[in-house]
């Protein structure tokens, strides 16, 4: 009885490597302490490959390294490779058209000898369309936001480009955004429009969350990650829940 494989082995750019079967190239380049330049990744949500920007080179071919996993022996994959770097250079020159103030794209941009397209220049706003917040938000079970419409029109918006009423205002979508695009306010707690309450902690007084958010996630009376933190601890030592007589001055 042959037994199941659950290695891969190969390379990147001459570099060999061995990782379960099913790990992606970029968490293999990454295994070995290879950088590919991501800007819609984000490790906690699943890969959609919206950036482009993770190209690699494998077969004679491009792919995106965050959506490609390894199933079979005998990879070679290249990273700087001059296709590789041809298509980089194309997509940041893209994506600058959309947001030619981010500092980490006019990085790229000098990394790679490129700029913005002029002819591309009306569609700037800030925004690149990979998506990053609309996952974040759908792995948060609200799904609120969504990008609508197609080519130089898609945006990111709420239904029929109204402000999102299924928005709890957690601010996942902002805290992942790549550009700082979304704009919001943590006090008082503003975004897409609507503005929210904050629950406050019934230890220190420190704003917790929206009643929307916790409401969502089942929370009936919230700590902060301070106050939670010690309560865990004098749990475990076996001492009495802690009172404060001065709200907010911890």
């Amino acid at each position: 009885m042959s037994q199941a494989i659950t290695k891969v082995t190969g390379t990147i750019d001459g570099r060999g490597f061995s990782v379960p079967i099913g790990t992606t190239l970029l968490e293999a380049a990454k295994s070995l302490g290879l950088t590919i330049p991501t800007l819609c990744h984000h490790p906690g949500l699943p890969a959609d490959g919206n950036c482009r920007l993770c190209l690699v080179e494998t077969g004679g071919k491009l792919v995106a390294s965050c959506l490609f996993p390894l199933r079979t022996d005998g990879e070679a994959i290249l990273t700087q490779s001059p296709m590789v770097l041809e298509a980089r250079a194309f997509t940041v020159r893209l994506l600058l058209s959309r947001a030619p103030e981010d500092p980490r794209l006019l990085e790229l941009a000098r990394e790679y000898g490129t700029g913005p397209d002029p002819r591309l220049a009306d569609g700037a706003d800030g925004c690149l369309r990979c998506g990053l917040c609309v996952r974040a938000c759908r792995a948060s079970g609200t799904e609120a936001i969504a990008l609508v419409g197609r080519g130089r029109e898609r945006k990111v918006t709420g239904p029929f480009f109204e402000p999102p009423i299924d928005c709890v205002g957690c601010l996942a979508c902002a805290r992942v955004c790549p550009t700082g695009f979304i704009d919001f306010s943590e006090l008082p707690r503003s975004i897409w429009g609507r503005d929210f309450d904050l629950r406050p902690c019934p230890q220190c007084g420190r704003p917790v969350g929206t009643p929307e958010e916790l409401r969502r996630a089942g929370v009936e009376n919230p700590l902060c990650p301070s106050c939670r933190r010690l309560s865990y601890s004098r749990s475990l030592m076996g001492l009495p829940e802690a009172s404060f007589s001065n709200p907010g001055e911890r």
